[in-house]
């Protein structure tokens, strides 16, 4: 089976993972295995799934502490 075909209306899922690195560094928070799924990249009615991978305890913390609600000041 080929790769699927590029449709101009997809979003990037490189871009997409690139962007959620950046967004996720300014939290101090990084995902070693963060990357596209290589199995989903093949499948031709799956969107690419992006694997977050498993993750320290102090890294949840931090993704916790990233996604929290921010109170004024």
């Amino acid at each position: 089976m080929g790769q699927r075909e590029a449709d101009p209306d997809d979003t990037d899922p490189e871009r997409t993972v690139a962007e959620l690195v950046r967004a996720l560094a300014v939290h101090g928070v990084s995902l070693p295995s963060l990357g596209l799924d290589g199995s989903s990249m093949y499948q031709p009615f799956v969107p690419p799934l992006i694997e977050l991978g498993r993750v320290t305890e102090e890294t949840a913390r931090k993704i916790i502490q990233a996604l929290a609600p921010r109170t004024p000041q």
